[in-house]
């Protein structure tokens, strides 16, 4: 008997032990998206609606930014947590280039009416 009362107590600490061990990291997968550049709601929010998918994407990124209405190409990987732009799939830029066969609404009309007449 005393055997049997060893045994399910040993059971139980392994299967609680199984249960307090936190589940492995999952590896973020990458984002990678291009479009063109827009202000968000909240001021200094950038976002881009990736041309090929529509998604909108809020571009978090440390150090040189884009320019509002440049076509960019960027790579990143989600954010985890809240930020303070509420528009668009937050995601953390790891590198962004500036595409210049994008052609963004904002800059034909602006290059449009620098042309001689």
């Amino acid at each position: 008997m005393i055997r049997i009362h060893v045994a399910a107590v040993c059971l139980a600490s392994a299967a609680f032990a199984l249960a307090q061990k936190p589940a492995p990291k999952t590896v973020p997968v990458p984002v990678h998206g291009q479009g063109c550049v827009a202000s968000g709601i909240q001021a200094g929010c950038l976002v881009v609606r990736d041309s090929s998918s529509g998604t909108l994407y809020n571009l978090l990124i440390s150090g040189a930014r884009p320019q509002v209405d440049e076509g960019v190409e960027f790579t990143g990987v989600p954010h985890e947590g809240p930020t303070m732009c509420t528009q668009g799939t937050p995601v953390n830029v790891t590198e962004w280039s500036r595409k210049d066969s994008i052609k963004c609404p904002a800059n034909e009309a602006t290059n449009k009416g620098s042309g001689k007449r």
